[in-house]
């Protein structure tokens, strides 16, 4: 089942941590470029993005191009 974050949340965008790699945490979240699925940062449920890009689960996401992924910050609306 396939939902659409955007939904619930109001994302504002993040920047990258300082060594170049993409943060995570409990409200960070990865939207893919290629086909704008967006996916929590750390997925403790089974999750993915449609082109492949992201898969996450079991409180990690799996990132295959890191530049092709826009950190975000989730908030509830």
């Amino acid at each position: 089942m396939k939902i659409d974050l955007r939904k619930i949340y109001r994302f504002d965008p993040v920047a990258m941590n300082g060594d170049g790699s993409l943060p995570s945490g409990g409200d960070i979240y990865y939207e893919c470029t290629e086909c704008k699925h967006i996916v929590s940062s750390v997925s403790h449920l089974k999750a993915a993005c449609e082109c492949g890009n992201l898969d996450g689960g079991q409180g990690k996401t799996h990132v295959r191009s890191p530049d092709k992924v826009n950190p975000l910050r989730g908030k509830l609306r």
